[in-house]
């Protein structure tokens, strides 16, 4: 998770840290002053340090990263899987129902070489989530593997209560960890590369696959692991010796010739003309990889800025929760939102040149239901097809010349190319643009980035319609219960009942029944009860008892995950019995069942499909996708979000049938499902 799990240093802490003589706690004094100095500099540089650092893309400041030619590695020995369970994490209620066994996962990353801790295993401890939460990484040294110094840089077991999710606490065994303390990584928090450019720094690498094992019921049992293949990347060059960089390129993806034309052709441009993303994966000397993107520096001086901000709200927060459940206060403060991370983003004020322009700037042709933060990587489009448009930040901006070419008709696509009601769902108080009207206001703008690759920025201005159709929560508490529920990473919401402001704060009873604890956030005249989906509502809002959570929008800093190989494929006249029949194997309520059909069967077959291929995102799918915090912690938490796709034909090859987890209803028990709006 970012900013929080693995527990890093802000820029003015390692400086404080350093100026204070921080070397016997972390080793190698010299090391950690030039990594602070690296973090200053990045930051600040922008404003008094820009001539410095111009004369060459190779600039000074690099070659001081730890990981040069000069350095020596901080760690000897390569990331290892370690096959026993340390136990290093707490164990929660519903993690001992019925024989439930979270599956966690621990690596040696090394050996320390120097320092305080010269001869200790570095360890990377990976825990399952707790609820419908993301995966959280921690990072230990150990010289015994039964006492445990933690890295907590940013002071999260202080600072937070050891009941908030963003204690380390929350998670860890804390008769486990004899210290705490800051230690020393080969990976520093930015990457200068010149003026114009620097890395900053994500999360270690992670991904879910599939374990091996299977569950008492039969289905294959999924874990995170740290990504170690790395084949499928393009190396990037760069003058650090113990660090390797790696470009992310999109797998070649095949498009089945039985999806239906639209969808074909706009999967058909994607892949000719986006070749992957500014995402750039480090590994260290031992082969740990940590994302970073690709940014400016002055991006991130304000991401630190709004983060710190973010941080002091959140404290803020759950001491005002605290006081408004006791009656003390009579409002409850909005709950903070995680900002998005730095990337290549601009607006329109940003621009010097001619030309007409939208406001806003970030990502071009963005996925719908998950929205990649890291600009896209363009192919296929010459250096003579771009004309020279004018400049942001020292960047040169260039615009195509073709007004008519098939990248601006995918982009067009991608924003306009909806129906009246549509368009106005998600673009309230703007205007639709022709195709002719939508290109002279230039919606993309392409520029190189440091390793010269062209880049594509798009504008957003106006959202997708799509994305995550009707995903809704029912909570089912054992008695009633004060509930708040928020999303623990950036979202663009663009419809919710009851209105979502940061979270949703709600009295939920064991019935399903919830009652907004916030009603003055809801505008009950605003809602159209003739929608689709939201029938209920306005009634709902009124009297204020909702039968469940429900929101639509897109999930920013993750692609959506497709799988075309996995599944069922059902035709028209099948679908309907097909759904039934799979909700009532999965565990469903008839009133849950009776939601999600009449939500969903109707959006399927209004595309008037022969065949569709269905599949299903589940709980381990989701919590990765979009993870949620909700509070108190349930005890049980399932997850399905339905991804399909109407085809003209059925497939030649079949698809291979999923493995579906069954609902297990025992203390607080939340339910969710959604799917894929189209």
């Amino acid at each position: 998770m970012r900013k929080g799990f693995h527990f890093r240093a802000s820029f003015a802490e390692v400086a404080t840290k350093a100026e204070q003589g921080f070397s016997g706690q972390v080793g190698g004094v010299g090391l950690v002053l030039l990594v602070a100095f690296v973090a200053i500099v990045s930051v600040f540089g922008y404003k008094f340090g820009k001539e410095f650092i111009r004369s060459s893309r190779v600039s000074t400041l690099q070659k001081m990263i730890p990981g040069t030619q000069s350095a020596a590695p901080l760690f000897q020995g390569t990331l290892t899987r370690i096959s026993e369970d340390l136990g290093l994490f707490t164990t929660t209620d519903s993690e001992g129902i019925e024989g439930y066994t979270p599956v966690n996962v621990y690596y040696q990353a090394g050996i320390f070489t120097k320092g305080s801790y010269k001869g200790y295993e570095r360890i990377i401890a990976l825990r399952e989530p707790v609820g419908p939460g993301s995966p959280v990484a921690f990072i230990v040294a150990t010289k015994d593997r039964k006492t445990y110094i933690l890295d907590d840089p940013t002071g999260a077991t202080k600072r937070f209560p050891e009941t908030d999710w963003q204690n380390p606490f929350q998670y860890i065994d804390k008769t486990k960890i004899s210290k705490v303390d800051e230690l020393v990584s080969e990976q520093p928090e930015t990457i200068p590369l010149d003026s114009s450019f620097a890395l900053y720094k994500d999360s270690i690498l992670i991904q879910n696959a599939p374990s091996g094992t299977y569950s008492p019921e039969g289905y294959e049992v999924y874990e995170n692991r740290i990504r170690t293949d790395f084949s499928s990347y393009e190396k990037l060059p760069l003058d650090v010796s113990l660090l390797t960089l790696y470009g992310v390129i999109n797998p070649p993806s095949e498009i089945p010739e039985e999806w239906e034309e639209d969808a074909r052709v706009q999967a058909q441009l994607r892949e000719k003309y986006v070749k992957g993303t500014t995402e750039v994966v480090v590994l260290d000397s031992t082969g740990l990889p940590y994302s970073y993107t690709l940014t400016r520096p002055r991006e991130i001086s304000d991401y630190e800025d709004k983060y710190k901000k973010y941080v002091d709200a959140s404290v803020k927060f759950e001491k005002e929760r605290i006081r408004f459940e006791n009656k003390e206060i009579k409002e409850l403060p909005d709950y903070p939102m995680m900002p998005s991370l730095p990337n290549l983003r601009f607006t329109k004020k940003d621009v010097k040149g001619a030309g007409e322009l939208f406001t806003d700037y970030d990502i071009a042709v963005p996925y719908i239901c998950g929205i990649d933060v890291d600009t896209p990587i363009i192919q296929n489009i010459a250096d003579d097809e771009l004309i020279l448009f004018g400049t942001a930040f020292g960047h040169e901006l260039f615009t195509l010349k073709n007004v008519e070419h098939p990248f601006y008709k995918l982009a067009y696509r991608n924003k306009m190319l909806m129906s009246k009601e549509e368009f106005e769902a998600v673009n309230t108080d703007m205007k639709k643009l022709s195709f002719e009207e939508y290109v002279a206001k230039h919606p993309l703008l392409f520029l190189k980035d440091f390793w010269g690759r062209w880049t594509a920025t798009g504008e957003y201005d106006y959202k997708m319609i799509g994305g995550c159709g009707k995903p809704v929560l029912y909570l089912y508490p054992e008695k009633p219960t004060d509930v708040s529920v928020s999303f623990a990473k950036p979202m663009e919401i663009t419809y919710s009942i009851p209105t979502y402001q940061a979270d949703w704060y709600v009295r939920a009873y064991p019935d399903g029944t919830l009652t907004d604890l916030l009603p003055e956030n809801t505008d009950c005249t605003a809602i159209d009860a003739t929608k689709h989906g939201s029938e209920y509502a306005q009634t709902a809002c009124e009297t204020n008892q909702y039968p469940y959570l429900y929101w639509a929008g897109n999930r920013i800093g993750m692609k959506y995950p497709i799988n075309p190989h996995i599944g069922w494929i059902v035709s028209n006249q099948e679908l309907p019995m097909f759904l039934d029949t799979t909700l009532d194997t999965i565990g469903f309520t008839e009133k849950e069942k009776e939601d999600f059909l009449s939500y969903w069967v109707p959006v399927l077959l209004e595309k008037d499909a022969a065949w569709y291929h269905v599949r299903f995102l589940q709980t381990s799918d989701m919590n990765m996708f979009i993870p949620m915090e909700i509070h108190p912690t349930p005890d049980r938490y399932y997850r399905l979000f339905l991804d399909w796709m109407p085809l003209s034909d059925k497939p030649a090859i079949p698809v291979a049938p999923q493995q579906l987890d069954t609902i297990v209803r025992k203390g607080f028990t939340v339910v969710e499902w959604g799917g894929l709006k189209q």
